[in-house]
């Protein structure tokens, strides 16, 4: 199976093979984290990666990779993993289209958005909003939980 893998640290790399769920994400369950309609891919993460900041640092590339990618705006924690995803038959994942060079494509646009610069022929408000993005991910509130008692009659 083919699939990516951008790292804490912003590194993109593609992989032929079966995929080590609990290596790569974490031992912790998968989330997936669902991309714009017409991208046969799917993103996931470590399910309660925001949860363990000191395991799970944010994400801030793979973050605004995903949702370049149109995933929800949100921190993503840890490494992200980007598989294919056919939703036609049983929703399953499967392996990432050959070439992926849209992936690399929009890492690189992110990765130089990030570094001030305006990639490709994208606006520069792309870029900007790429910038917006990141310090989110960065300053954002972690997510709590409140657990109540409930008085049954």
């Amino acid at each position: 199976m083919r699939y990516a893998v951008i790292t804490v640290d912003g590194e993109l790399t593609q992989h032929d093979g079966e995929l080590d769920w609990p290596a790569v994400i974490g031992v912790e369950r998968k989330a997936r984290v669902p991309l714009r309609l017409g991208i046969a891919a799917s993103g996931w993460v470590n399910s309660v990666g925001l949860l363990y900041p000191a395991k799970y640092p944010r994400n801030v590339i793979g973050s605004c990779v995903l949702i370049a990618l149109g995933a929800r705006v949100q921190p993503y924690a840890g490494p992200v993993v980007l598989t294919g995803w056919n939703p036609r038959s049983l929703p399953e994942i499967c392996s990432l289209p050959k070439p992926v060079d849209f992936l690399d494509t929009v890492h690189g646009d992110v990765v130089k958005a990030l570094a001030g610069q305006t990639p490709r022929e994208l606006s520069p408000s792309w870029a900007e909003q790429m910038r917006e993005i990141a310090d989110h991910v960065r300053t954002a509130p972690t997510p709590g939980f409140t657990v109540r008692t409930v008085k049954l009659p």
